[in-house]
């Protein structure tokens, strides 16, 4: 009858974050594979592409990059220091107006693919940057179930967004597609994944028109 109530607490309260579907796409186009004129330095992380300069032998370096002809000018041994130079960077850029579920699945999508792929990724809404990680597609996913519906447009974001890689705008807006032609010169490849049938002009623009995020799967290029 109600007369009496226990409340019991079994363990902590726990926060679920709901994540936002997504599906298997190929790595974003970039048109390279490494920005081989990109920023190194004498810090940068050693690695196996490009040349930086010449150095000290030093116990333990693989004698495979020892420099020969400059260990005889010198009298003493010099290997070739090998870093990574700098990797495209796949910049997203959100859409939050209205904010349908189906745009937050696909910018899901296009940043995961590129994360596994082992490239940066940058995400950015008319709010304001959501997430900026080296590879960490785990990361990019978390941050994309936060993103909540906002007023701003994209427009600035997409002028302001730093240069190089692909840009990748999902939007609904027609306008917005528009738009990308400007700042097509700044990137090397600039796509644009558009919420809605028909396909919104935009030299030299690559437009992907979807309904549902399977669609994206067999154009997606």
């Amino acid at each position: 009858l109600g007369l009496t109530r226990r409340v019991r607490q079994y363990g902590e309260p726990a926060t679920l974050l709901v994540r936002p579907r997504t599906v298997t796409l190929p790595v974003p186009p970039s048109g390279r594979a490494h920005h081989l004129e990109g920023p190194t330095s004498d810090n940068a992380p050693a690695g196996t592409v490009t040349f930086h300069t010449l150095r000290e032998y030093v116990v333990g370096d693989d004698l495979r990059h020892v420099h020969w002809r400059s260990s005889a000018r010198t009298g003493t041994l010099m290997v070739r220091q090998l870093i990574d130079a700098s990797l495209p960077t796949t910049t997203i850029v959100l859409d939050t107006r209205d904010l349908p579920e189906l745009a937050v699945d696909a910018a899901a999508s296009v940043g995961l693919a590129a994360a596994r792929a082992g490239f940066p990724v940058r995400v950015l809404t008319g709010e304001g940057p959501v997430v900026e990680t080296k590879a960490d597609g785990e990361l990019v996913l978390d941050r994309l179930a936060l993103v909540a519906a906002g007023t701003a447009s994209v427009t600035e974001a997409v002028r302001l967004a730093k240069g190089g890689g692909s840009l990748v705008l999902v939007t609904a807006d027609p306008q917005e597609v528009g738009r990308l032609a400007g700042v097509k010169r700044r990137f090397d490849r600039v796509l644009c994944v558009y919420l809605g049938e028909g396909h919104p002009a935009a030299p030299g623009v690559t437009v992907y028109p979807i309904t549902e995020l399977e669609s994206l799967t067999g154009s997606f290029r």
